[in-house]
């Protein structure tokens, strides 16, 4: 039985617009995520460190290997930030460059200068080092949009749409390229003498930098460009923009000699950042962020963003399939993280499932359809054949689960459960798939299906309250559920029962018995509705996860909740179970609305044997004590007995003490070799000791020795001890009113005896 998870690793959301830049030996990106900046590991998509509160958002980013700059528009401060020390809510240092927002920033190549564009056209430099202005242009008519340095010249861009070049030395304006009559975006150098300025004017200029800067050819793209860098041989540019598309212009033949071939994503680019050897980075206007090499080929996907994520199911060895808030699918390398994404639906993904045997993958969708995927040598999914015939939503899909007589099965919110099968039920006849009956399963929208391992029924779950089982071969209605308060969500068969679970709106799971379709039990420990659940443990266990984040693992025979997962700030909706329980080091996977994919590692095992070896060292210590009150070595028997963390032990060594010849005077000297930590110990116990009648004379007598003791006024004045001296005044009034009582009646009593005349036998 698993009884202890932790969080072994998770996917977190790193870029969700805005900008984003790359450090100086291309290893880290530097984007934001919200209002905070992130670095970023490109290898691995592996945040390295963040920065930043959620209160203040970066309007600009910049940084080298050690140092990163951000602008914020609310502060107007420019903030440096130590990154290779890791995360940080409170910079290095912040200045405030100029009176209104800053719009971009750029460090030179030597990274002892930094250039600062506002919103007023003003431009500043500044030594890192001393912190100082060193330089200030203006000229620029409206908000800065470009900073680059060139050498010992900056280049700049404003909303005059005008490029202008400034000199360091002679702290004065060079020249102005003025050609452009939409925003440029990006600037390319083609040599020392050259540039090329892109725009969303869809044209691309080249520049003479000798003389007086004189455009040399203009050259049409017909598409707004976002970005553009240089391309191979020194003479090109890649430039990416509105259509989703790479292309490779050459500067001499003005000539497109490379486009981006049936692009994997059509998407609209936002940015293009230069790479290393070649390659490029592509930001796409959804958080995707694409690495490309010199012939356009995509060769990796980073996803900044995710959305929020509504089902998970395990494709081949180390992938993840991930449906999120969006008309795509993604597949997730476990290992790197790199992500592929599929296109193909209209509208967003609800619902996925995959027959790992066959290599397949179904997807339904807004749209009204389902398509069905097979995955290829390489482990790419490409689509086969396109389902049609509901009517609204596809909220749910399954496979059989046996590899002989392949069929699918779907609901929606149509209210109605499809059966699909290819032609004599084989995968290698996907393309001759029909629909073999169409059934009426509920009366609300049917928001889950699941078939069971020897597919023979299939169950459907709805928001009418009721969960129904269905034989798959006619599609007749076997039984009814009904007991839940709210909506089902989710329905599982048992992998080695015959009963089924179920999760509802109303917070609560039932497990049902199939033969007579009546609720064997009920698990109740959710405070919100519970969205998903799986089977665990060969059957025996159960993981469910909740509308307020959290997963729990419960116990299915005794319906006892083993331990609780809270990784996730927002809804979970789904699950992934291991079909190995030691596989890729992870048994649960949960995705959530909060955008964050976690991997829970299984350890009890390792938690066993840390309370195992607890349980052996606790052993021997006690052993020891033992030895040691045998042998009357006090001084050790009575720290170690501190140590231990157990009050009454401590008391046995006190009592016997006291029982010593002047006790008290060794007590004493006991209490002078204390530590601080040891102090504090020994006064909760007095404490715990004093409020039973039967220990108040050692437990007094140990008082009495810690307030005679050189470490009293330190005990006095420590605020953390104030929670003991509050626990031993009651008691040890209660104490003194019973003593005193006590005396007075044994003084009566005296007086009476004393008084008393004998009679004489």
């Amino acid at each position: 039985m698993k009884r202890a998870f932790k969080l072994d690793r998770k996917l977190e959301p790193f870029y969700t617009g805005g900008p984003i830049s790359l450090s100086p030996d291309k290893e880290f990106l530097f984007c934001q995520c919200e209002n905070i900046v992130r670095i970023v590991r490109v290898a691995t998509g592996e945040t390295f460190a963040s920065f930043g509160s959620e209160e203040d958002a970066a309007v600009t980013i910049t940084g080298d290997d050690e140092t990163l700059f951000t602008a914020h528009r609310s502060s107007l401060l420019i903030k440096q930030w130590r990154w290779k020390d890791g995360s940080s809510e409170e910079p290095a240092r912040s200045f405030k460059a100029h009176t209104v927002p800053v719009t971009s920033l750029d460090m030179d190549s030597s990274s002892t200068l930094l250039a600062s564009g506002a919103t007023d056209g003003a431009i500043r430099v500044w030594d890192i080092e001393k912190n100082y202005c060193t330089h200030q242009f203006k000229g620029s008519v409206g908000v800065i949009t470009l900073l680059e340095f060139r050498g010992l010249q900056l280049f700049s861009s404003a909303d005059d749409l005008k490029v202008r070049v400034w000199c360091l030395d002679t702290s004065s304006p060079l020249f102005v390229l003025s050609g452009h009559v939409s925003p440029v975006t990006s600037l390319v150098f083609l040599g020392d003498d050259t540039v090329v300025s892109a725009g969303r004017d869809k044209v691309l200029i080249r520049w003479n930098l000798e003389g007086e800067g004189e455009r040399m050819v203009t050259l049409p793209v017909f598409e707004c460009i976002e970005g553009a860098v240089l391309g191979e041989g020194g003479n090109s540019v890649v430039t990416a923009g509105e259509k989703g598309v790479l292309r490779t212009w050459d500067m001499a033949t003005l000539k497109c000699i490379k486009e981006q071939s049936e692009p994997a994503l059509k998407r609209e680019f936002v940015n293009l950042l230069p790479y290393t050897k070649g390659a490029m980075m592509a930001v796409t206007f959804d958080q995707n962020i694409m690495i490309h090499n010199a012939e356009l080929e995509l060769q990796r996907n980073l996803i900044g963003y995710n959305d929020e994520i509504i089902d998970l199911k395990r494709g081949s060895v180390g992938r993840i399939v991930m449906a999120t808030n969006s008309e795509q699918l993604r597949i997730i390398n476990t290992e790197s993280l790199a992500t592929t994404v599929l296109s193909g639906h209209k509208a967003t993904v609800l619902a996925i499932d995959t027959s790992v045997e066959h290599g397949l993958l179904a997807s339904g969708s807004k749209d009204s359809s389902v398509i069905v995927w097979k995955e290829g040598e390489d482990s790419s999914y490409t689509p086969v054949t396109t389902l049609t015939g509901h009517t609204s939503d596809v909220s749910g899909v399954a496979w059989s689960n046996l590899p002989e007589n392949l069929f699918l099965v779907t609901v929606s919110s149509d209210l109605t459960l499809k059966l699909w099968q290819p032609s004599k039920g084989r995968a290698d006849k996907l393309h001759k798939t029909k629909c073999v009956y169409t059934i009426k399963a509920h009366e609300k929208d049917v928001n889950c299906v699941t078939v069971s391992p020897n597919d023979k029924l299939v169950i459907t779950g709805s928001l009418d309250k009721t969960a129904k089982v269905w034989s798959a071969d006619k599609g007749q209605l076997m039984g009814t559920l009904r007991g839940h308060k709210r909506g089902i969500w989710s329905a599982r068969f048992s992998p080695v029962d015959q009963c089924v679970i179920t999760t509802s709106g109303d917070a609560m799971l039932k497990l049902w018995r199939l033969s007579d379709f009546s609720c064997i039990r009920t698990y109740e420990s959710h405070s919100a509705s519970v969205l998903n659940c799986q089977f665990l443990t060969h059957g025996r266990q159960v993981v469910s996860c909740c509308a307020d984040g959290l997963v729990k693992v419960w116990d299915v025979s005794t319906a006892e909740c083993l331990t609780t997962m809270d990784g996730h700030t927002d809804k979970c909706w789904a699950l992934l179970v291991g079909e190995e329980e030691e596989e890729e080091g992870s048994v649960v996977v949960s995705g959530a609305a909060d955008s964050l994919l976690c991997f829970w590692k299984d350890i009890t095992a390792e938690e066993e044997a840390e309370e195992l070896r607890k349980d052996e060292e606790q052993s021997e210590k006690q052993q020891e004590l033992s030895n040691l009150v045998r042998q009357k070595n006090y001084p050790a028997a009575f720290a170690l007995s501190l140590s231990l963390g157990m009050p009454y032990k401590c008391l046995t060594v006190t009592e016997k003490v006291f029982k010593e010849q002047d006790g008290e005077m060794v007590m004493r000297n006991l209490i002078t070799d204390l530590a601080m930590d040891q102090l504090d110990t020994l006064l909760g116990y007095i404490a715990t000791w004093n409020t039973n009648s039967k220990h108040t004379v050692p437990a007094q007598k140990v008082l009495f020795s810690l307030l005679s003791s050189k470490h009293f006024p330190v005990l006095a004045s420590d605020t953390k001890m104030k929670h003991h001296w509050e626990a031993l005044i009651p008691y040890t009034e209660r104490h003194f009113e019973r003593w005193t009582k006590l005396k007075q009646q044994a003084t009566i009593v005296n007086y009476t005896w004393s008084r008393m005349k004998l009679t004489q036998v």
